[in-house]
C-alpha cells in the first residue's frame, strides 16, 4: 500500500495523504471457462473450507449463487461464491476481498492470499486467474484533513451529490458526500473513516454500553472505549468503480484514472460575486445539488458571471489528479501476483555431448525412478 508521508515544511499535494489503497476488489470466473473438472474442484474446495471452524456460511436467499462462504485468510477475509442459481448466469464463481488488509502487510501477505486463490481453483488456477474479469474495484485515498470543509466537489459527468450525516459533529461540517447515483459505474464517496470505523467497531459493545448507562461505572466504560478507539482523524475519498462491462484483469491498472474529472474547489465567500446574497445562495445550492445544477438556476448573464469566477479559481492545492493517478497505479500493480500463474520450476538446459540439442531437465524424483528401472533391466 502506498503510504505517503512528508515533512510539515513540504508543499506537496501529498502533504495530507496518509494512505492510498484498494478497499474492495471483486473478480469473477466466466461460466464459459467452467467445465466439469473445474466444477468438481470448486465443489471439493468449498466442502473443505466449509468444514473449517472459522469459515462463515452465508445465506443464498435472494442471491445469485447457492454456495457462499466467508473465509479468513491471514489478517483479511475473503468471500467466495459458486454454483449459480441460473444456468444462464454469466459467472461460474466470484471472489471478493478487501486488498488493504494485505497491502498493509506487504508482499508476504499478498503471496499468502495468492496461495489461497490457487488452492480454491486447484490445477486450473494457472489457466483461470490470469483471465478473470474484474467487476468491482474501490480505490481509496485517506487524508488527515476534512476535504469537504469549505470546498465544493465537482465530478465530470455526475449530477451533484447527496449529503449524509450533515452537521453530525454540531459544527456545521459536512460529514459525508456521495457524488453519482446508486448503481453508477463510478461513484465518489467522501466520509469520515474514523467515525465509520468507530460505529462499526462499537456495535459488539452495544450491550455493555447500555448496561454502563444504568450503573455508576459509566465514566469507566467510556474511558475504556475512548482509549480503545482513539486515533488520528482520517477522511477518506473513495471512488467506487463498478463498470457496466467487466474489465479484464490485464487492464486492471486502467482503474488508476478513476479520479480523473474530479475537482475540489474553494469559492471565497468574501469576494465577488460570491459575497452577495445571490452568491451565498449559489454556494448553498451548489453544495446541495452540484455546481452545474446551481448554474442552470441562474439567468444567462449571471450564469456567465459565475462561470467565469469559478474558472478563475483552481483546484485546492492538496488535490492533484495526475499525481494520484501514478500513485494509485503503483498500488494496484502490487496486486499483480494474485493473478500471475504460479512460478514454474526453472528449466536447466542440458546439452548432449554429441549434438547441440538442448533438453529441459526432469524433476529429481522422475530421474531417480528412471535410474532404478534401468538398473533392474540391466543388472
Amino acid at each position: 500500500m502506498t503510504n505517503l508521508k512528508t515533512e510539515d515544511t513540504c508543499t506537496s499535494p501529498f502533504d495530507h495523504v496518509k494512505e492510498i489503497g484498494v478497499d474492495k476488489l471483486k473478480f469473477c470466473i466466466r461460466s464459459a471457462q467452467c467445465d466439469h473438472s473445474l466444477a468438481a474442484i470448486l465443489q471439493e474446495r468449498f466442502d473443505t473450507l466449509g468444514n473449517k471452524a472459522a469459515t462463515r456460511k452465508f445465506s443464498s436467499k435472494g442471491k445469485a449463487f447457492r454456495k457462499r462462504l466467508g473465509v479468513p485468510v491471514g489478517d483479511g477475509f475473503v468471500v467466495i461464491e459458486c454454483q449459480p442459481n441460473k444456468d444462464s448466469y454469466p459467472w461460474a464463481a466470484t471472489v471478493e476481498v478487501n486488498p488493504n488488509a494485505y497491502l498493509r502487510e506487504g508482499e508476504k501477505a499478498i503471496a499468502r492470499l495468492a496461495s489461497f486463490f490457487r488452492f480454491v481453483f486447484g490445477h486450473e488456477a494457472s489457466r483461470l486467474l490470469p483471465n478473470v474479469a474484474v467487476t468491482t474495484l474501490h480505490v481509496n485515498v485517506d487524508f488527515d484533513v476534512n476535504p469537504l470543509e469549505g470546498a465544493l466537489v465537482v465530478a465530470k459527468g455526475k449530477r451533484g451529490g447527496a449529503k449524509v450525516m450533515y452537521d453530525f459533529d454540531g459544527q456545521g461540517t459536512l460529514g459525508s458526500l456521495y457524488v453519482g447515483v446508486l448503481g453508477s459505474d463510478r461513484r465518489l464517496c467522501v466520509y469520515d473513516k474514523a467515525t465509520e470505523v468507530l460505529h462499526r467497531e462499537c456495535e459488539p459493545y452495544a450491550n455493555r454500553i447500555l448496561t454502563a448507562l444504568a450503573s455508576d461505572r459509566w465514566d469507566i466504560e467510556v474511558s475504556k472505549l475512548r482509549e480503545k478507539f482513539s486515533g488520528p482523524a482520517r477522511w477518506r475519498l473513495e471512488v467506487r468503480c463498478e463498470p457496466k462491462t467487466a474489465v479484464a484483469v490485464a487492464a486492471i491498472t486502467d482503474f488508476a484514472s478513476c479520479f480523473d474529472g474530479i475537482r475540489f474547489l474553494h469559492l471565497p465567500t468574501d469576494k465577488s460575486p460570491f459575497n452577495t446574497s445571490l452568491g451565498r445562495l449559489f454556494i448553498a445550492s451548489a453544495r446541495n445539488d452540484g455546481i452545474n445544477v446551481a448554474l442552470r438556476a441562474l439567468d444567462e448573464k449571471e450564469r456567465r458571471q459565475f462561470s467565469r469566477a469559478i474558472a478563475r479559481h483552481g483546484d485546492l492545492e492538496w488535490f492533484n489528479t495526475e499525481m494520484l493517478r501514478d500513485a494509485i497505479a503503483d498500488t494496484i500493480a502490487k496486486l499483480s501476483p494474485l493473478f500471475a500463474p504460479p512460478r514454474r520450476r526453472l528449466e536447466v538446459r542440458l546439452t548432449d555431448a554429441r549434438s547441440d540439442i538442448c533438453q529441459p531437465s526432469r524433476p529429481a524424483r522422475t530421474i531417480l525412478r528412471a535410474a532404478k528401472l534401468e538398473k533392474l533391466n540391466h543388472p
